[in-house]
């Protein structure tokens, strides 16, 4: 019997008339990290995702979440075993169901390491530490949210 990955969700909720309540539909991000922290932020862009946080102690459910949930972006903060990241992506990039999904990598490391990332295929890098608005520019290039094009606008 499968497991579900201990997941922390946020999303936002707005009232369309006077009468109803109706969840928007908001772009999913799956954040794996190797904290239960979440994109936390009082920006507009990062609010306008419905979040998903697996922990990557539980890497062995991730693929299988990503299967069925089907997110609109994955970021992956790799300051964790190279070994695991690599299989990661590496698997979320053979399987049919998951290979168009976009990767965002968060990492803080900078030396050599970058050289056997080049095989890696994943769509954008943030190197920590990063500015807020270097986030947001990289999710608004991967995803599309209406908070972008407002954020796209002011810039």
């Amino acid at each position: 019997m499968a497991v579900e990955p201990e997941v922390m969700t946020t999303s936002f909720e707005t009232t369309m008339d006077n009468n109803a309540t109706s969840k928007l539909c908001l772009p999913s991000v799956l954040v794996v990290s190797n904290s239960k922290t979440m994109l936390i932020s009082n920006s507009s862009v990062i609010a306008s995702l419905d979040q998903v946080c697996i922990s990557i102690l539980e890497a062995t459910k991730i693929l299988p979440w990503v299967q069925q949930h089907q997110p609109d972006l994955i970021i992956l903060d790799i300051s964790w075993s190279q070994i695991i990241k690599l299989q990661l992506i590496a698997a979320l990039r053979v399987d049919w169901l998951t290979r168009n999904i976009p990767i965002l990598v968060i990492t803080s490391s900078r030396s050599q390491q970058l050289q056997s990332w080049e095989t890696l295929d994943y769509d954008a890098c943030l190197f920590k530490p990063y500015a807020m608005k270097e986030l947001e520019q990289t999710i608004c290039s991967l995803v599309s949210t209406p908070a972008c094009e407002t954020y796209s606008n002011a810039v």
